[in-house]
């Protein structure tokens, strides 16, 4: 078992690894506070101030951070295709949010999403969600019958597209910039250092020779 940890994970691959997780939540906190600010210069007048920093920004981000650390780790644990392996935390977003949304979903004059607040799924949906997509709430509101615990959006079409369409598109392309920024910072650097090193080496031999 050791050997087998030792293996997939060696020097190189956990490097990459922490560059990743930390570049991801690096812009996943900076795409957050923009939301925010955004949301308060388009409407300062309305705009209404978190209760707590704590349980609805700092506390959402470390836990969608932890996801998808443990998700890439394993990832890279199990899968051949390190390509894949970058994005499995979307395809498991992908996965889980549908289940949430089907399973919350009812047929009575019409097709509506119906479930309360202290369900585990909605919760979930929560905590996953991006203060830069609520922006468009703005322009785009939600409306239903949210008393009394009652989670029941009137346009369930409306709900998808806020809730678990444009939160995978998001995951999608933080991940797919974070991939670019750390293939850029950490990777062409590296590799720029190392043709400077080879370069020198080369240089050093041929002077070495004409002496």
């Amino acid at each position: 078992m050791n050997n087998f940890f030792t293996m997939k994970f060696s020097k190189p691959v956990i490097k990459h690894l922490v560059q990743i997780i930390l570049t991801w939540t690096f812009f996943n906190l900076t795409f957050n506070m923009f939301g925010l600010l955004i949301t308060k210069l388009l409407n300062e007048a309305e705009y209404t101030y978190l209760d707590s920093i704590a349980n609805e920004f700092v506390k959402p981000l470390i836990i969608q951070s932890l996801l998808f650390g443990v998700c890439i780790s394993a990832a890279f644990m199990f899968l051949k295709n390190k390509k894949l392996a970058h994005y499995l935390f979307v395809l498991l977003q992908f996965v889980v949010f549908h289940i949430i949304f089907i399973l919350n979903l009812k047929i009575h004059h019409g097709l509506h999403f119906v479930s309360t607040f202290h369900n585990l799924g909605l919760q979930y949906l929560s905590i996953n969600g991006q203060y830069l997509i609520d922006v468009l709430y703005l322009y785009f509101p939600i409306n239903g019958n949210f008393e009394n615990n009652m989670f029941m959006p009137d346009n369930a079409y409306t709900f998808y597209l806020h809730w678990i369409f444009l939160n995978l598109v998001y995951y999608f392309g933080l991940t797919w910039i974070t991939i670019k920024t750390v293939k850029y910072l950490f990777v062409h650097n590296a590799e720029n250092q190392d043709n400077k090193v080879g370069i020198q080496e080369v240089k050093a031999e041929i002077h070495s020779e004409d002496l």
